[in-house]
Order: structure tokens, then sequence, then C-alpha cells
């Protein structure tokens, strides 16, 4: 028996349209009244996610940032990971990124410098958006995540210049395509989901996550290692399908595949 469902977000728990459909509505809803924890993982805001969580009734710890920030079921803080302010310094000003669209998400916002209406219809479900503001003005923060949105092979290069600079200070992974997720050092959602199981008394084999960005891949393998049961999206990253060939498939986002796992186990009483 599974005591903990954890889940990525877009390209997983949400279909194409990045929303949460009626019947995973439905299904989350029957998992909350079984008791079982649900923990939200994913490279989304605290406070995009939390909203969400909101409208599904759940009390679960939420990972966010990729592990950069843990809340608990209440909002508190737990834990968190800022880069240093030299290195933000680097990802802010550098001439090397005036060619993609840079966001900061900071503990209680996100700011770009250039309006970016298209990034908004991630959040349709939870209203998060960001605040325009001039970067060169900002003083010292406490900055959880930046991302570049752009063209994939571009921030395929982006990433390896990024490495070959200050990879020693940051880590660096796509929760999508087109945006290229930059941390600080040791910082993913698998050692956030460590620090959570540590602190609700479980292991690996008591979770059952499912997941489909190259930014699963610590969690991934975390649960999987660990005896758990670690399931991968019929639409995962080619490269997470490489890099984890082993793991079970259970279907895509677009029908809803994690619901209809989730609800046939609590079908057959494997959840609580």
């Amino acid at each position: 028996m599974y005591k903990l469902v954890v889940s990525d977000l877009d390209g997983t728990l949400l279909g194409p349209d990045h929303r949460l459909g009626d019947y995973t509505r439905t299904v989350l809803a029957k998992l909350h009244d079984t008791g079982t924890e649900l923990v939200l993982a994913s490279g989304r805001h605290f406070m995009d996610v939390r909203a969400l969580s909101k409208q599904i009734g759940s009390d679960g710890c939420l990972i966010t940032c990729n592990g950069a920030a843990v809340n608990d079921g209440q909002g508190r803080l737990m834990q968190s990971r800022c880069i240093d302010q030299v290195t933000v310094d680097f990802l802010l000003r550098d001439p090397l990124f005036d060619s993609a669209h840079t966001n900061v998400f900071l503990t209680n916002a996100w700011l770009v410098e250039l309006a970016a209406p298209e990034l908004l219809r991630y959040h349709q479900d939870s209203g998060f958006c960001y605040q325009v503001v001039d970067f060169s003005e900002l003083g010292e923060l406490d900055v959880l995540k930046v991302f570049f949105y752009g063209e994939h092979e571009h921030l395929r290069r982006l990433e390896t210049l990024i490495q070959e600079r200050v990879g020693d200070r940051l880590d660096t992974t796509f929760s999508l395509p087109q945006t290229l997720e930059v941390m600080a050092a040791g910082v993913n959602k698998g050692v956030a989901l460590g620090m959570v199981l540590e602190d609700r008394g479980l292991s690996p084999a008591d979770v059952i996550c499912f997941g489909d960005g190259l930014n699963d891949l610590e969690m991934l393998s975390l649960v999987e290692n660990g005896a758990g049961k670690a399931l991968l999206m019929d639409n995962a990253d080619p490269r997470l399908h490489a890099d984890l060939p082993q793991l079970q498939i259970v279907g895509s986002n677009q029908d809803e595949a994690v619901a209809r796992r989730l609800d046939a186990l609590m079908q057959a009483g494997a959840l609580g």
C-alpha cells in the first residue's frame, strides 16, 4: 500500500492546456477522502502551486521551484535554497542572456523585464502573474530560481555556457523544452522529496510517483531505486525516456493517465 502520492504538474497531472481536467479533479477529491497525502512537485512557484492545491482541496506538502522551496500543507515554509547574489547578478545582467526571456522567482513574486503574455497560458487556473521590473534597479534578492524562455536549441547552448562559466554554483534542467531552469547547486526535486520523506518517517518504498520532464529525473530515480513505484508519462521528454528506460509508462497527460492510475489503485485498496 502506498502512503504518499507524488506528482509533477505540467505534462503529468495537468493536461496539454496546462489545466486540471474534470476527471482528474474528481479523482483527486476521492484521493483526499482516503487520507493519502498528495505531494505536488513542480518547477512552478509556490504561490502558483498553492492556488491549484486549494482548488482540489489538497493539504499535502508542496515542492516548488524544482525543490528550491518546500512548504507544508498549511503553506508554511519548511526549507528553501537560494542562488548566491554574485551568481544572480551574472544571470540577470550578463549580455549572454540578452537573447532569451529571463524570469526570476523570488519567495513571494515572479519578476520579468519584458511582458510575455504567452507565458500566462500556463497559469490559467491559478491566476499567478509576473511583475514587470527593471532588473538594473534591483538590489540584493532572495532568488529561488531563474528560468529562461525561448527556442529549445538556443537554450541548450545557453545551458552549456552556464555550466562552463558557473557550473559549480548552479544546477540546470528543463521542465519543458522551452524553459531552461536554473537553481542553486544541489537543488532538485529528488533532494526535496527525500527531506519530505524523512520528515514523515517514510521511505521511497511508501511512494508512488509520476513525472514527465528532465526536472523529474532525480525524483523518479529516488523512488524507483528505493523500491517505490515511479511511473513515466508516455509524453515524457525523450531524454528522460532514455535515462530511465526501466520505468513503466503510465499513459499520456492528454488522457488524464495519472488520475486513471490513481482511481484504479484506490479501487484496489492500494492507497491509504
